[in-house]
């Protein structure tokens, strides 16, 4: 296998790993945030905050929308009532 499968590969498992922890991933990211902005003043704040959204929507869906994974799905109401 070549060096690019590989390297697939190792992405595919961390990603497999990333999924099955999505609270660390999440941890994780944050204080990877917290250190660049304050490495750069927060001039760049923005574009860390969603570079990093990016890499928990890559690796751990759960971890960049742990209310979305969680969330009971929303009842369908009837327009012309209270009731669901």
């Amino acid at each position: 296998m070549g060096l690019l499968g590989n390297v697939g590969k190792l992405a595919r498992r961390a990603r497999d790993l990333a999924g099955q922890h999505p609270d660390q991933v999440r941890k994780a990211l944050n204080q990877a945030e917290s250190q660049l902005n304050r490495r750069t003043g927060g001039k760049h704040a923005g574009q860390i905050d969603a570079a990093g959204d990016k890499v928990a929507d890559f690796l751990a869906p759960e971890a960049a929308h742990p209310k979305a994974a969680g969330a009971p799905e929303a009842q369908h109401r009837d327009p012309g009532t209270d009731r669901a």
